[in-house]
């Protein structure tokens, strides 16, 4: 079982920005390996927050961890009907505390009060742990999209912030149905503060 510890989840806020675009950094460095740069830049994460998708996970006085959430009908290239997140990053020093499953769970909630059908995600392929742990959460394999051209050293395709890969990969598509909650559902029942 994973231990507990007390946390509150909100939106993140502009004065997040630059402990955010830190966090995702840090969390996305075991990428490295296969991608070139930084997952994430501020002028991007300053962006997301605006449109209102990140929720993050307070921690002691700081951001523990955090995730992008897109409503139905907000994420480019997935049915309407469907909800998305990405990003999802845990300090590398708490993962394993259940921080990233209460972050999807409130995710979920948020995109079934808004009426979403299914929850999407994209992992990288090389990352074989991730397709493990969402299969863990309910997510199934739907499909696979391209990251970058077969070529390393080639930018990767408008909407990853231009990574370049050191080696070939691409997306796992996954997604997990969901059900529509009555539309009474609020945000403290959601498990937002």
């Amino acid at each position: 079982m994973e231990p507990s510890i007390a946390t509150a989840v909100r939106r993140a806020h502009a004065s997040d920005t630059v402990a955010l675009t830190d966090l995702v950094n840090r969390a996305y460095e075991v990428e490295s390996a296969f991608i070139e740069g930084q997952r994430t830049s501020a002028a991007e994460i300053e962006q997301l927050i605006r449109a209102g998708g990140f929720l993050v996970l307070e921690y002691a006085g700081g951001i523990g961890a955090a995730i992008l959430v897109q409503g139905p009908g907000e994420r480019p290239g997935v049915p309407p009907e469907h909800a998305y997140f990405g990003m999802l990053s845990v300090l590398p020093e708490l993962q394993g505390m259940g921080l990233g499953r209460r972050l999807v769970q409130v995710a979920e909630a948020l995109a079934e009060a808004a009426g979403a059908t299914s929850m999407t995600i994209r992992v990288i392929n090389l990352r074989e742990e991730l397709s493990r742990w969402y299969r863990s959460l309910g997510y199934r394999e739907v499909g696979t999209s391209p990251y970058a051209s077969e070529a390393p050293g080639e930018p990767a395709p408008l909407g990853y912030n231009h990574r370049s890969v050191k080696r070939a990969c691409h997306f796992i598509e996954m997604a997990k149905p969901l059900l529509p909650a009555a539309p009474s559902y609020t945000q403290h029942q959601i498990g937002l503060a």
